[in-house]
C-alpha cells in the first residue's frame, strides 16, 4: 500500500535535496579571474544592500532571478558563485534535468538555507517556445506559467535567488522574462586573447613555461581560445603542459601547448603512435615544408607559421599551424586574404609534385584542396570577388550576387567554372614559387626530417638564411 508522507518528512526530503545542491564557500575564485565580472559584482553589491536593508522595493530593483548571457556555464557557476558569496548568500546550484521538479515551489527546498542564490542549469526547461514546423514544444507552457508566477513570489523575510546561464540571447523562452521572473539580463563578454593566455600562464605557476610561452601572452590566448573553448579545459590543459614539464625536466614550449592542440588530450604510447618511415615520411616533410614556406612568401614575411610538425597523429600525417597573430591582426577579408589562404593550401600538394613527381602526389590534399574550393565558391558567388581582380580586370563583372542559401544549377555551374580557373592559376604560381624558393623549401623539409617540430622562431631563422624579409612581430 502507498503511504503519503507527512508534512514534517516531505520538508526533510526537500531540504535534503537541497542540501546535495549546495556549493562550499571555499575555493571560489575572485572577481579578478574573470573577464567581464562588471555588471555581475554589481548585481553582488544591490542584492548584499537589499539583504542588510530588508526593503521590497530594494530587491524588486536589484533582481531576484537573472539570466547570463555567456557560452561558458561552468565558468559562470563561478561567476555566480563569486556574487553570492560577496552579497552574503550561500549558493546553490541545480543540474538541468532536476530544474522540472521545482515548478511547484522552486524556493521550498531552499528556504533553511536562506539566504541564498540558486542557480539553475540551462536545459529543455528554459525553451518553452514551439518549434516553427507545428511539432512539440521543448517544455510544456504549463510548466513555465506555473514557475514564472513561483518566481515572482519572493518573500524578502526568506531571501531565494535565482539565475540561469543562457548560451544565447534566444534560448531562455520570453515567457519567463517577465517582471518577478528573470527580468535582469547581462550579456557577458567572452574573454580576449591576452586575457585568456595571461590565467593560463598563472596557473602554469613559476618556473613551467618557456619563453615562447611566457612571453607571448596573447598568442597562448588565441591558441586556446582555438582549441580549447572553455575554462575548464584550458585548466585541464595546464595540467597536462604542467605534468609534461615534470616529466621531462624542462619548461615547456610553445610547440609543447601546439602539439598538446593539435593531437588532442589523450596521451599515447609508442605502440600507438603512427610512424612514418622513408619516402612517406620524406613526403610529407615537403608536403608540410610547402605550406610553411609559401605562408611566408605569399605573406612578404608577415605570416611565420607558430608551428610546423610531421609528427602523426590519427587524422593527419603532418601539420602547419599558421601565424596566430598574423590572423589576428586582419580586421577584414579581402581578395588578397583569398589569395594568401588559397596559395597556403595549395602548396602542401605543389611541393609534393615539385619534389616528389606528378605520378607520387598523394591524395593527403583533400582537405586543402577542399577549403581552397568552399571559400572560392563562397567569394565569387556571394562577394562579388572575381578571378581577374588580381590583375586589376574584370572588377565589375560580378557584382551581380547570389543570395545566401541554394544555389541554382545553372549558377553553381558558373562559379564553379571560375573556381576552377582560379585555382588552376594559383596552383600554377604556387609552383613557380616553389621553384624559385627550393632551397628555402628543402631546408624547412630537411630541418622537419631532423626533428619533426618547427616553431616559429626557428622558421623565421631559416627564411632570413635564404633572403627572405620576416616581418619584426613574427
Amino acid at each position: 500500500m502507498n503511504q503519503r508522507a507527512s508534512p514534517d518528512q516531505a520538508d526533510s526530503d526537500e531540504g535534503e535535496s537541497a542540501r546535495r545542491w549546495l556549493r562550499a564557500p571555499d575555493g571560489v575564485p575572485e572577481w579578478s579571474s574573470f573577464f567581464d565580472s562588471e555588471l555581475v559584482c554589481l548585481w553582488s553589491r544591490e542584492v548584499g544592500s537589499a539583504l542588510a536593508a530588508r526593503d521590497v522595493r530594494a530587491w524588486r530593483l536589484a533582481g531576484t532571478s537573472i539570466a547570463l548571457q555567456y557560452a561558458d556555464e561552468e565558468e559562470a557557476a563561478g561567476l555566480l558563485h563569486r556574487a553570492a558569496v560577496d552579497a552574503g548568500l550561500a549558493f546553490a546550484r541545480v543540474p538541468a534535468d532536476e530544474v522540472l521538479g521545482l515548478a511547484a515551489d522552486p524556493r521550498a527546498p531552499f528556504a533553511e538555507h536562506a539566504p541564498v542564490l540558486v542557480m539553475l542549469d540551462h536545459g529543455p526547461w528554459a525553451m518553452e517556445a514551439a518549434e516553427e514546423s507545428g511539432g512539440p514544444r521543448l517544455t510544456d507552457a504549463s510548466f513555465t506559467a506555473t514557475l514564472r508566477r513561483r518566481l515572482a513570489a519572493f518573500d524578502a523575510s526568506c531571501p531565494v535567488l535565482f539565475a540561469v546561464c543562457c548560451p544565447k540571447d534566444d534560448s531562455l523562452s520570453p515567457s519567463l522574462q517577465h517582471v518577478g521572473a528573470f527580468d535582469r539580463s547581462f550579456l557577458i563578454e567572452p574573454p580576449d586573447a591576452e586575457f585568456v593566455g595571461r590565467r593560463f600562464l598563472r596557473s602554469l605557476g613559476p618556473d613551467v613555461a618557456a619563453d615562447s610561452l611566457s612571453a607571448h601572452p596573447a598568442k597562448v590566448g588565441m591558441m586556446l581560445a582555438m582549441e580549447f573553448e572553455h575554462h575548464h579545459q584550458q585548466q585541464r590543459a595546464a595540467l597536462q603542459m604542467i605534468r609534461l614539464a615534470q616529466q621531462q625536466r624542462r619548461r615547456v614550449e610553445f610547440s609543447d601547448l601546439a602539439t598538446l592542440a593539435l593531437h588532442g588530450a589523450q596521451e599515447r604510447s609508442s605502440k600507438a603512435r603512427k610512424v612514418n618511415v622513408g619516402a612517406a615520411r620524406s613526403k610529407t616533410a615537403y608536403h608540410e615544408a610547402g605550406h610553411a614556406c609559401i605562408a611566408v612568401i605569399a605573406s612578404g614575411g608577415a605570416n611565420v607559421p607558430d608551428y610546423a610538425s610531421i609528427v602523426p597523429a590519427r587524422d593527419f600525417e603532418g601539420v602547419v599551424l599558421e601565424s596566430l597573430a598574423y590572423y589576428d591582426a586582419q580586421n577584414e577579408f579581402t581578395f588578397h586574404s583569398l589569395l594568401i589562404r588559397t596559395r597556403v593550401w595549395l602548396a602542401g600538394r605543389a611541393a609534393e609534385e615539385l619534389f616528389c613527381g606528378p605520378l607520387h602526389v598523394s591524395s593527403g590534399a583533400n582537405s586543402d584542396l577542399a577549403a581552397a574550393t568552399r571559400l572560392a565558391f563562397r567569394m565569387f558567388a556571394f562577394s562579388g570577388f572575381h578571378p581577374d581582380m588580381e590583375r586589376g580586370r574584370s572588377t565589375a563583372s560580378n557584382l551581380a550576387v547570389l543570395d545566401r542559401g541554394d544555389v541554382d544549377p545553372v549558377q553553381r555551374q558558373r562559379v564553379s567554372r571560375e573556381v576552377r580557373r582560379f585555382l588552376s592559376d594559383q596552383y600554377e604560381l604556387v609552383l613557380q614559387l616553389l621553384r624559385e624558393h627550393r632551397p628555402f623549401v628543402e631546408a624547412v623539409a630537411e630541418r622537419l626530417l631532423w626533428d619533426p617540430v618547427i616553431d616559429q622562431s626557428e622558421m623565421a631563422d631559416l627564411a632570413r638564411q635564404h633572403g627572405l624579409p620576416v616581418q619584426a612581430s613574427a
